[in-house]
């Protein structure tokens, strides 16, 4: 689900919004300000910390984990089609096969 962290776009599942949540218990919000950037998906194209600023390395560490698990569940999408994909050209073949 997309939510707002650090005034940008985050799609985060449910148990990393959790953990968010559970970070600002620690930290303040405006630590994850200007810290990464993401595309209108909320998929973290990069984690870049300001050199003028301290951030916590919680925050820090956070997004880098988000931004990870956001490709293994593309990852495990793709794959998914891609098993779907493959059971339809085995049922395709099967018919060419029995004419």
């Amino acid at each position: 689900m997309i939510r707002a962290v650090g005034n940008k776009r985050l799609d985060l599942s449910e148990e990393e919004f959790e953990i968010y949540n559970s970070i600002l218990s620690v930290v303040d919000k405006t630590d994850f300000n200007d810290t990464f950037e993401s595309d209108n998906n909320g998929i973290i194209k990069c984690v870049f910390p300001p050199i003028n600023k301290s951030i916590p390395m919680v925050a820090i560490y956070f997004l880098l984990n988000v931004m990870f698990n956001q490709r293994i569940r593309f990852f495990d999408s793709f794959i998914v089609e891609f098993k779907d994909m493959k059971k339809e050209i085995e049922k395709i073949k099967e018919k060419i096969n029995e004419q």
